[in-house]
């Protein structure tokens, strides 16, 4: 939320966060439990370290931070504390290449604090997943850039979520002509992807997320029912989002959409058959093997991408076989970090997630929500939290903390990135691959040409131009039927100061008269 914008605070304390993340983890059937720390911005908070900590040790898979990195990038130590304490993925708000691309957050080095980030982060051995919020016409045309951006530095890069626009919020307001020129959809994504780099067929190689259902049963066929865990499946509504994988070569850069050379319609089908036979571990993983192997194409695959690769890839990400590959448990160390990364090729995930609004609702998506929030009043569903009723709102009202001012008097405010400003690091120097060709200078100009606003606080100020002008323009005509329609004398509006005459002087009254009285002389006493 933005206390700024809603004139209050609704902040959980520690003894909140310990029953939230104790009431979602005991929920029986128990569930293969990840979670993610949002805000606002999570690591300002002063329980995000212990969180963390306490969401690790009471048994959650992966603990991951939704984060604008500027307290990861301002500290390498912040970093090592966090990764200490178990955070195993940064969901890394990003929002295009180059300052200019990110000008609209208002932070004057931005797209600076994001490398840092990047560069303090998997040096301390946490994985970073890029978020890109795209609004056609703000940064659409960065689509591009940003995988670009990923295939140069495979080693820091496995995975990209893009998020289409949700008017939510204050944009629930939005005018039908702003939404309609700002939305962004999946199938907006997969031929921007296609466009601007060349990569995959929007119809071969984009699936749904809930694909993936298929290997995770076939995952936990292999494990058996004796395995503490199930493997994690994805099983939210097709249109909530959908994926393509690309293989490439850390050492090369050579990349391939993985469903290019490897039939995944068909794939699915025969992992489906192995699954239904159900006829152990070891056949199982025959079966898998023998999919995989009918349905590879050695000549579309990378250069020196082999089968035997693929082979590993799945047993590296299912744990099939049992071999160490690299701890991801609690109890993983850096050394098991390392070893995970000698992998010469990186599997990138370019995801799509298209979160709903009032004006595309759909409540067969909210049924099968798999991004559930956590508050004091039970679980809500992701869409459910943010749009339709409006939860958020009745959530943190019902627990809110205090007002703004009082929060301020007590804790006081916050270091605040607006209006440019630029945020000081101890260094800015990265190691990251940066080609100049995909660094944007320019902001993009397609509304400023369709002369539509850009956000809702633009659209405010419009609103309230047009207003004043339509004011003046009913005066106008309210005075032009007084004088024409019912024949009123006009009278000026404003009378010049020059027109106006000084009233005349009064003459001056004649001085008064006395009058004196003539009385008759008579005698008195004294005579």
């Amino acid at each position: 939320m933005d206390a700024n914008q809603v004139g209050f605070v609704h902040e959980l304390t520690w003894e909140d966060i310990q029953t939230l993340l104790d009431n979602a983890i005991t929920i029986k059937p128990k569930r293969q439990m990840s979670v993610q720390f949002s805000g606002g911005e999570p690591t300002i908070s002063p329980y995000f370290l212990d969180a963390v900590s306490y969401a690790r040790k009471v048994g959650y898979t992966s603990v991951q931070a939704a984060t604008n990195g500027i307290e990861f990038a301002k500290s390498p130590e912040f970093c090592r504390k966090a990764a200490d304490a178990g955070l195993r993925y940064a969901y890394l708000q990003f929002d295009g290449i180059g300052n200019a691309a990110n000008s609209h957050r208002k932070v004057g080095n931005l797209f600076d604090v994001k490398l840092r980030a990047i560069e303090n982060l998997y040096n301390n051995g946490v994985d970073i997943v890029p978020v890109i919020t795209l609004i056609n016409g703000i940064n659409n045309e960065q689509v591009g850039r940003v995988i670009q951006f990923a295939l140069d530095n495979p080693k820091r890069i496995p995975f990209l979520s893009f998020q289409p626009v949700s008017f939510t919020g204050r944009d629930e307001a939005v005018t039908d002509e702003r939404r309609m020129a700002q939305r962004y959809t999946l199938a907006h994504l997969a031929h921007d992807v296609k466009n601007q780099t060349g990569l995959g067929e929007p119809a071969r190689d984009w699936f749904p997320l809930s694909f993936i259902s298929t290997f995770s049963d076939w995952s936990d066929l292999v494990h058996g029912p004796e395995h503490q865990w199930g493997q994690l499946s994805c099983g939210c509504h097709p249109n909530c989002g959908v994926g393509m994988a690309v293989m490439v070569d850390k050492q090369t850069g050579e990349s391939a959409p993985v469903t290019s050379f490897w039939n995944a319609d068909q794939l699915a089908k025969d992992v489906a058959r192995v699954n239904d036979a159900a006829r152990g571990k070891w056949l199982s993983i025959i079966g898998m093997a023998l999919a995989t192997a009918r349905n590879y194409d050695p000549f579309k695959s990378p250069t020196h991408f082999k089968l035997t690769d693929l082979m590993k890839k799945l047993d590296k990400t299912f744990g099939a076989t049992g071999k160490n590959y690299g701890k991801v448990g609690a109890d993983r160390t850096i050394q098991d970090i390392e070893k995970r990364r000698q992998d010469r090729w990186n599997f990138l995930l370019i995801a799509g997630m298209w979160f709903q609004d009032l004006f595309n609702y759909d409540f067969r998506r909210t049924e099968q929500c798999i991004i559930p929030y956590a508050t004091q009043e039970g679980e809500i569903s992701f869409c459910a939290y943010n749009t339709g009723i409006g939860w958020r709102n009745i959530i943190e009202k019902m627990h809110m903390t205090a007002t703004l001012t009082k929060w301020y008097e007590e804790h006081g405010r916050h270091e605040i990135f607006a209006g440019g400003k630029k945020v000081a690091m101890q260094s800015a120097e990265h190691s990251m691959v940066l080609r100049d060709g995909i660094i944007t200078t320019e902001v993009q100009h397609d509304l400023d040409k369709l002369g539509i606003a850009k956000n809702s606080g633009e659209e405010k100020l419009r609103a309230r131009a047009a207003k004043i002008k339509q004011d003046e323009e009913n005066a106008r005509m309210a005075k032009l039927y007084r004088q024409h329609v019912l024949k009123e004398q006009p009278t000026p509006d404003l009378v010049p100061l020059g027109s106006i005459q000084l009233a005349p002087k009064p003459a001056p009254k004649p001085a008064p008269v006395e009058r004196v009285e003539e009385r008759e002389e008579v005698g008195s006493f004294g005579d």
